[in-house]
Parts: structure tokens; C-alpha cells; sequence
């Protein structure tokens, strides 16, 4: 409980506002310097509006209608701010004005939440301020809690009110066991809930940041990437399903480039252009990042652009490799793995990072170039695709061998 807290109401003729000759008259709580308004619905003619005495001057019967009104009204705010204070809530300026109007935070649910960020991500796609697949890794976020309650409580949704401190926990419980995730997958999602709560926090709907509650611990992976005979014997292969050899064309290309799962899909003729060095290159902006990627073309990925020129899908989409969806393109990429007799659980990402170690920084690429190439925002990013392989060992070995051990003639 804060009794230091500093809180006034101030009543105003909003002049800006005037309607035939009448302004509106606001109320403003402020609390420890934030402040917020609030409709009184009732005008006056700025004639009879005492700013200084902050009601109506006179003692007509609608100046003194006029000021029980916003006497009323003051009287409503105060109570209401005592009866927060008295329940141990942190008072803020919008939780008091929605207590007043009726719009308690004890009223609202998680996926209240969950929703008005949806629609806010719906509109800034409209306008191109976010990607699809933002809002969808929060949408399947709110499902996975649908889920969650349901089999904990028997409800699909929550009040804000009744959610406990250990609610994350169980969340991360249900995601690992009950969902199968991996401990990193489970922490994205909570890390998404948690930008929830501190949403209802600073909207006023929760007296305390339940985001606090929890901290996301990732587990240091060793993600999967291919050897370069393994990316080799892909490249070799020949398959007699039309389906694998373009999922196989899609993943080289992949591998060559850097370039994302989102990002090839979408890549047409204008993301070509020829570089400094008279060579294609591919640039885009990141879909996940908004950032600038740009690569010189390798002799396969431009084997590959050529190969599908006149592919039906790439002409109809306008597009330049026929890739399929993301669920798809995984699943095709474990049967090629199978027929290579590769046994490393490929994904898209998997490309990506054989791009980042096996095609560039195994072959003394400076990291930042490869930074640069792969579209990241900071060189910490990019090192942790550095850590030292096998390749590198040897070849550095190689060359203390030969320092150590070959007579010098």
C-alpha cells in the first residue's frame, strides 16, 4: 500500500472542444505526476466557467445543476481511490479512471489481453509496421493458452485477478510435458506471455507485473548444420520425386545464401541486382528483423534462380524458387535426409546456419562480414554460429604440424 502518493482532481473547459458555443467541460485525475482525463459530459458556455474555482460561476439553477454534477463526480473518484488503496493496489491514473467508469481491471481475462494485442498487430499490418509472422507466433501463443487452462482448470481463459505468481511455472510445465516442446521453444512462448502481463500492467488492468514473476533461462544448443561433403552428397543426389528435388534445390540455395525461410519464399527478379564486383547479388530486408541482408551469388544458388524460371509456381506468385510451405518443406526435408543417408534432423534453419559455419566461417570469412551477409543487428548475434568445429581444428593443426614438424630444407 502507497499513502505518499501524490493525487489530485482538476475540472476544465476544454475551449478547443466547443460545440455551438459550448465547451466540455474534463476532469483530470493526476497521480505522482501522470495525469489522465475524463469526460464530465456536461458543457458550458465559456462565459460562465471560473477556471480558477473550477465550476460554474452564478447561482442559477444550471450553474448549481452543473456544479453538484462535478461535485458528485469528485466525490466518486476519491472513494474509489481509497477503496484501491485500501485493497493494497497500486494506484495509477488509467486504473482509477477505469474503476470510475465501471471498467474494473478484475473484469479483465488474459485473453482479453491476448486479443487487444492481436488487434493492434492486425492493424499495423495493414499498413506493412509489422509481418505476419509476428502476429501469428502471438496468435499460437493465445492457443497454447487456451490449452493450458483448459487442461489445468476446465476454462479456456483467466482473470487477471485470479492469476498467481506461479503461473508461468505451470505454464512452462504444461508446455514441456504436455506439448512436448524443447526448453527453449517453451521459453519463447512464455517470453511472449510475459510481454502480455507488462501490456495489462502499464494498461492498468493488473495492480502488479506478473512478467516479474518468472525469468526465461535458454539452454546453449548446438544447432544442426551440414559438413560440406554432407552438403555435397545433397547436392549430388538424383531424385525421381518432383516434390524432393525442389525442396532439396530450395534448402542448397538456402545454404548458399543464409537467406531465411521467410525471406526465399517471398524473393522475386527485383531483389537481383549486379554487385561491385560485376556478380549477382540477392539483397532483401529481413522479414523477422526488418534489417538489410545482402549476399553475393554462388555459382549453385544461380544454377538453382535459372532452374526455375519458368516453374509454374514462380510465375504465377512471381517468385523465384518454388518453395512450399514451412510445415511442408521440413517434412520433405527429413525424407531427402533419409535417401542421403544423412542422419541430422534438417530444417529450415538448419540452412542458415550450414551457411553461417560450413560454407563461410569455416573458410575464414571475417565474421563481420558474415554478420553483415546473414542481416543481424549486432556481431553478438552472429558468434554464437563461431564456435571452433572440427575443421577448423584440424586445419589449424595442420598448419602447427607443419610448423612443429617439417624439416626445414
Amino acid at each position: 500500500m502507497n499513502l505518499n502518493q501524490t493525487f489530485s482532481i482538476r475540472f476544465w473547459q476544454a475551449k478547443s472542444r466547443n460545440v455551438d458555443g459550448l465547451s466540455l467541460i474534463y476532469a483530470r485525475i493526476t497521480i505522482n505526476g501522470d495525469r489522465i482525463e475524463i469526460s464530465t459530459n456536461r458543457k458550458i458556455n465559456a462565459i460562465l466557467w471560473n477556471a480558477k474555482l473550477q465550476k460554474a460561476n452564478g447561482k442559477s439553477a444550471e450553474a448549481q445543476t452543473l456544479n453538484n454534477h462535478l461535485e458528485a463526480i469528485k466525490t466518486s473518484i476519491h472513494q474509489h481511490h481509497s477503496r484501491l488503496i485500501t485493497i493494497g493496489k497500486i494506484v495509477t491514473p488509467l486504473l482509477l479512471k477505469n474503476e470510475y467508469l465501471g471498467i474494473s481491471d478484475d473484469r479483465k481475462t488474459l485473453l482479453d489481453a491476448f486479443n487487444f494485442l492481436l488487434k493492434q498487430y492486425q492493424e499495423k499490418l495493414k499498413i506493412g509496421k509489422t509481418s505476419i509472422t509476428t502476429y501469428n507466433k502471438y496468435y499460437y501463443t493465445s492457443i497454447k493458452i487456451k490449452r493450458f487452462l483448459k487442461q489445468k482448470n476446465n476454462n479456456a481463459d483467466i482473470q487477471f485477478s485470479d492469476i498467481s505468481h506461479a503461473f508461468l511455472s505451470d505454464f512452462f510445465h504444461y508446455l514441456s510435458i504436455h506439448e512436448k516442446l524443447s526448453n527453449n521453444t517453451a521459453m519463447k512462448y512464455i517470453s511472449r506471455v510475459k510481454t502480455i502481463f507488462i501490456l495489462a500492467n502499464n494498461r492498468g488492468w493488473t495492480s502488479t507485473n506478473l512478467a516479474g514473476t518468472f525469468k526465461c533461462v535458454y539452454e546453449d544448443e548446438n544447432p544442426v548444420r551440414l559438413e560440406m561433403n554432407e552438403l555435397n552428397k545433397l547436392m549430388d543426389k538424383e531424385f525421381s520425386i518432383s516434390r524432393l528435388e525442389e525442396a532439396r534445390d530450395c534448402f542448397v540455395f538456402m545454404c548458399f545464401t543464409g537467406f531465411a525461410y521467410a525471406d526465399v519464399k517471398e524473393i522475386n527478379k527485383d531483389n537481383l541486382f549486379t554487385g561491385v564486383d560485376g556478380g549477382l547479388w540477392l539483397s532483401k530486408n529481413r522479414q523477422k528483423t526488418k534489417t538489410y541482408e545482402c549476399v553475393p551469388l554462388f555459382p549453385p544458388a544461380i544454377k538453382i534462380i535459372n532452374k526455375y524460371k519458368s516453374h509454374p509456381h514462380c510465375l504465377i506468385n512471381n517468385v523465384l524458387l518454388p518453395i512450399k510451405s514451412n510445415q511442408k518443406f521440413n517434412g520433405y526435408l527429413k525424407e531427402i535426409a533419409d535417401l542421403c543417408e544423412i542422419n541430422k534432423d534438417l530444417s529450415t534453419h538448419s540452412a542458415r546456419h550450414t551457411f553461417a559455419t560450413t560454407v563461410t566461417l569455416e573458410n575464414d570469412m571475417p565474421l563481420e562480414s558474415v554478420s553483415k551477409m546473414l542481416g543481424h543487428r549486432s556481431l553478438k548475434t552472429t558468434q554464437r554460429y563461431a564456435k571452433v568445429t572440427n575443421k577448423k581444428i584440424s586445419d589449424n593443426m595442420h598448419i602447427l604440424k607443419q610448423k612443429l614438424f617439417t624439416e626445414s630444407t
